[in-house]
């Protein structure tokens, strides 16, 4: 790829993260000037986590400078943007704090085309001009743009450091020992090659009085972590990908080793910085929850353990009482008292003693469950409803698109009856289920809608049914909930105690409620100290089930805690806690208790005698959990690490040693659906191969029509909240793909299902528009659909086939045209299909099939490379399975089960429908009621199986789609002898069938109509019965 193709894409990330921080500008600096407002044509306003994400990396950026800029000196200032975009950073000090600003100049630095365009804007635009005096534009190229006394505007390559050098030193010498300088970065250098951004660190430490802020991604937990996976990905599908990316132990050495002191190098993860009160007050962090609802602590803890701010430092001499580490100090904690336990935490990456010996790791296997996958996250277990059944039951939770009421059964049976869960009238997530008495009977408490719609409701399961029982005093969710014995004169009763939680206006809760089946809820008083309100923490208990351990959550003000309490139930029906600060000191794992949204596991490894409490993901108040801290043994000095199969443990559910759910949404990368798992503490490699678990049975809901029915297109891109009874689709399940026995389970599932995380090759970054042209040849015939109009149909017609060389063809469907290419067999277009291998061997070798897919390698039928532009393929089905291999663009597609087949008037012997089902409503084609569609959105580098006779029609959502489909036999018997070019010929034994009607119905002629169809009847129901449909 040419340097000026990959420079465009970098420069394209400038216009997403503008338009997020634009979001932040809008909501979060309310009230204040706003400057980012001139460089976004639109504002959009971005989800909760992307703005609080952004604003966090927009505080970090704005604290350093403004440390910088409030050190005593009587030096000369500049301040340099490394790679700026639009940020408009010296606006926001020149307007907002200009008494900070005296005797300082901001230098924007980027690449020259962008610099220009930024430089038009801050001419036309009088707010930002009236902020630097005597503003001049240069007529230049690159170099210097504009200036003024306080600012100036730079058209440079980072890569080209003499010609930066030359312009700084030019036109403000910078290399004055009068001259103090930051520079700053934030995910700039990033893109660059590691060779050349090295160069930009040790350039930047030539000077002698000089700071450098960076800002940019890091690896915690290594390239595998699920997170980190969907953010490299996300990069590499931009194509501008994080070539230098490691830890911040590297990241301390490329300082060191570019001439940077080892004592002057702070540098934290951004979740550090969120709880370090130098940084952020307790205050300032509850004020964000004002602003909107917010309940996506998790994924906010993992976007800001894989960002770090950087702060390096290199002077002669430091002014008076300035420390190296003045712009971020050390993190003090959250605000609640430090147990020993806690003080024993380290959160720095290069010294990090808390790492297990080997020889005393246990290591546990997280074996994914074979079949079928439907990802929900934030859902509760729930067990089955008889001691003789071993299954159990996952209800309600976040889904793809929606919150659900629904429930999946999970069995290691071979038979099993479907658990249900209460008719919930909404969908529901961060709830509880609660087993009591003989493990069956079980209550479902609070849990949530949106985070501002907490549910009161409570629902009771006996002996297989569930009824409503008396609510909560208020709602509330992210509650601790646990089994208790209640005594009342010596008689045991089963009750569920439950502490903490959020409610409905953000309140945090300290209180402590009891329920029994013959009080309902009692609000216990409490003897001694108040433990601190929490949400999200975890509860323990001791036999006889009247006492326990309370520890971690999350307080008010967004830090997790770390403290440790003991509780009990009283004889005088109070509730008695003790902060616990000396008992666990002696055995207590080294990245302790501070987890918020954790699951505990009552049972373990089968050495552990008695019951083993094991705490399971969350996230930790500081530094990231990784494969060796995830697991945590509460009652003894064992260490556990991961392998394997890496599970993302946020928002997951556990019954015994099964994983259910959970994922999270990757900042602005993509979500992350972790696949169902079972956890095995064996030994050997056999016993940690496989799991007789697997899902038996998902409730996925059929959505009920409107009686006007949305075009599909606009129900997939309406937001969830708003679409109510109008959402009419199913959304296809993602999973990742184990191995080739996954495969043949979704064979015989006979669902499509999208194959996410696959390697397909390199196409997803080689196929650019030259690349295909130069690989296929640019004066190569083919044979193209045209069409007039956005869709095509097969059975009128309107379109027409044309004969093109590929060259122009490429160029005109990257401008617009409503063309179509279903590739054909170069040597018997009519007579053979097509094969990739053979038809277009100069670019084959880049797409490869997964190893897990061997079944369609041995069972190939054809391979067509389709490129389309704006216009949607004809609705149809395939006789054979295949799979599409999305490579360049997204393509949205609507499936259709075989059994919705007589809802499209599809003529005998033909295999396309006429409707539209993008655009068409139940008032044009009021049988579409009754139909049961299934959404994709199929992005770059995913797959889709497409199951026989499914019917189904693609689109591209924007510009070019390129894709691979590959048909395969999955049948072993019963295709229509002779050629079949498409893939797409009916069953002999449908031919044959249709061979006999007509001879059937020839038999009835010249008979009375009456009669005919009288026999025609029987014969008809005598089908159905011989056949049992």
């Amino acid at each position: 790829m040419a340097d000026s193709t990959k420079d465009d894409f970098i420069m394209d990330t400038n216009n997403s993260s503008i338009v997020s921080k634009r979001s932040v500008e809008k909501l979060y600096y309310a009230g204040q000037p706003e400057y980012f407002r001139y460089f976004v044509n639109k504002f959009k306003r971005r989800s909760p986590l992307i703005n609080r994400g952004y604003w966090l990396r927009m505080r970090a950026i704005e604290h350093t400078v403004q440390r910088f800029l409030e050190e005593p000196t009587t030096k000369r200032k500049v301040v340099v943007n490394l790679g700026c975009g639009y940020d408009p950073l010296p606006w926001l000090f020149l307007g907002k704090l200009p008494h900070l600003c005296d005797n300082t100049t901001f230098v924007d630095v980027d690449y020259a085309q962008l610099m220009q365009r930024k430089c038009e804007v801050i001419n036309r635009t009088e707010q930002l001009k009236v902020l630097l005096p005597e503003l001049k534009l240069t007529d230049r190229d690159y170099g210097l743009l504009a200036h003024s006394t306080n600012y100036a505007a730079v058209g440079c390559d980072l890569r080209s450091l003499d010609l930066l050098s030359l312009v700084l030193q030019d036109h403000l010498q910078i290399e004055d020992c009068s001259v103090a300088i930051l520079f700053v970065a934030e995910v700039s250098v990033a893109y660059m090659t590691q060779d050349a951004s090295q160069a930009v660190l040790e350039w930047a430490a030539r000077y002698t009085d000089v700071r450098f802020c960076l800002l940019e991604q890091h690896l915690p937990d290594g390239a595998d972590h699920p997170f980190a996976q969907t953010m490299l990905r996300h990069f590499e599908k931009l194509r501008t990908p994080l070539h230098a990316i490691g830890t911040i132990a590297d990241m301390r050495q490329r300082f060191i080793d570019a001439g940077w002191s080892v004592k002057k190098i702070d540098i934290k993860p951004l979740w550090d910085l969120w709880s370090d009160p130098d940084f952020l007050t307790a205050n300032q962090r509850r004020a964000l929850d004002k602003i909107e609802p917010f309940d996506e602590w998790e994924e906010f803890a993992l976007f800001g353990s894989h960002y770090f701010l950087l702060v390096a430092r290199k002077t002669d001499e430091g002014p008076p009482n300035v420390q190296s580490d003045s712009f971020t100090r050390p993190t003090a904690g959250p605000t609640h008292v430090k147990t020993p336990m806690s003080a024993s935490l380290n959160t720095d990456d290069e010294d990090d003693s808390s790492t297990p010996s080997e020889e005393h790791v246990t290591l546990v296997t997280a074996i994914p469950l074979s079949g079928p996958h439907f990802p929900r996250r934030f859902a509760a277990a729930f067990p089955t409803d008889t001691r003789q059944s071993k299954s159990v039951g996952l209800l309600a939770g976040l889904g793809t698109k929606e919150r659900l009421s629904t429930a999946d059964t999970y069995t290691t049976a071979e038979e099993v009856v479907p658990l249900i869960g209460p008719p919930l009238s909404h969908g529901l997530m961060c709830h509880t289920i609660t087993a009591f008495g003989d493990g069956t009977d079980c209550l479902l408490v609070g849990g949530r809608m949106s985070p501002n719609a907490a549910s009161a409701a409570c629902w009771l399961r006996r002996a297989g049914h569930w009824s409503q029982v008396a609510s909560l005093p208020e709602g509330r969710y992210r509650h601790a909930a646990i089994q208790v014995a209640r005594y009342t004169r010596s008689t045991p009763e089963c009750g569920i105690l439950i502490i903490g939680g959020k409610t409905s206006d953000s309140r945090v809760l300290a209180d402590a409620l009891l329920w029994t089946e013959s009080r309902g809820w009692v609000t216990l008083q409490v003897k001694g100290q108040l433990p601190p309100a929490r949400f999200g923490a975890n509860i323990t208990p001791e036999s006889p089930y009247t006492l326990g351990r309370l520890f971690g959550g999350m307080s008010d003000d967004g830090t997790v805690l770390e403290d440790l309490w003991t509780w009990s139930l009283l004889d005088d029906g109070r509730i008695r806690f003790d902060e616990d600060r000396v008992s666990f000191t002696g055995h207590l794992p080294r990245h302790g208790l501070s987890r918020f949204g954790a699951q505990i596991l009552f049972s373990g490894p089968r050495y552990i005698d008695g019951l083993a409490v094991l705490i399971i993901g969350g996230i930790n108040g500081r530094g990231m959990l990784t494969r060796d801290t995830e697991i945590m043994d509460l009652e003894a000095s064992a260490d556990f690490r991961i392998v394997g199969h890496r599970p993302l443990l946020i928002g997951h559910s556990l019954a015994d040693r099964l994983v259910l759910g959970g994922g999270a949404t990757c900042f602005s990368f993509g979500t992350h659906w972790s696949q169902c798992c079972y956890l095995s503490f064996d030994d050997t490699p056999e016993q940690r191969a496989t799991t007789p678990w697997r899902l038996a049975h998902a409730d996925i809901p059929h959505s009920k029509l409107s009686t006007q029915r949305q075009p599909v297109s606009a129900v997939a891109v309406a937001d969830a909240e708003a679409m109510g009874s109008a959402a009419t689709l199913e959304i296809v399940p993602r999973i990742e793909l184990a191995d080739e026995a996954a495969f043949r389970s979704i064979l015989d599932a006979g669902q499509p299902i999208i194959l996410t995380s696959c390697d397909v090759g390199s196409c997803t970054t080689k196929w650019t528009s030259e690349y295909l042209k130069d690989g296929i040849g640019h004066d190569r015939e083919i044979v193209v659909h045209v069409s007039p109009e956005s869709k095509m149909d097969f059975q009128t017609k309107n379109f027409t086939y044309e004969t093109q060389r590929f060259g122009p063809f490429l160029d005109a469907v990257s401008a617009g045209s409503k063309l179509y290419l279903r590739a054909l067999s170069t040597t018997s277009p009519s007579e053979a299909p097509t094969n990739l291998a053979t038809d277009f061997a100069g670019i084959a070798p880049d797409f490869v099939l997964p190893e897990a897919l061997s079944f369609i390698k041995d069972h190939h039928h054809s391979s067509p490379l389709r490129i389309s532009g704006p216009v949607t393929m004809w609705l149809h089905y395939d006789v054979m399975a295949n799979i599409l291999c999305q490579i360049r663009g997204n393509k949205r597609l609507v499936l259709y089960p075989p059994f919705d087949v007589s809802a499209f008037d599809i003529p005998p012997g033909a295999s396309s429908s006429s409707i539209d089902v993008f655009t068409a409503t139940t008032a044009t084609n009021p049988q579409l009621t009754s139909t049961h569609p299934h959404e994709v959105v199929l992005a770059p580098g995913e797959i889709l199986y497409i199951p026989p006779l499914w019917l189904h029609t693609a689109a591209p959502t924007e510009g070019m789609s390129v894709a691979v489909n590959v048909f395969f036999k999955n049948l072993a018997k019963g295709y229509a002898a002779g050629r079949d070019v498409y893939g797409n010929r009916d069953l002999a034994a449908y031919e044959k069938g249709r061979r006999d009607i007509k001879g059937i119905v020839k038999g009835f002629e010249g008979l009375p109509c009456d009669v005919k169809k009288f026999y025609l009847k029987r014969l008809v129901q005598e089908m159905r019965e011989l056949s049992g449909l």
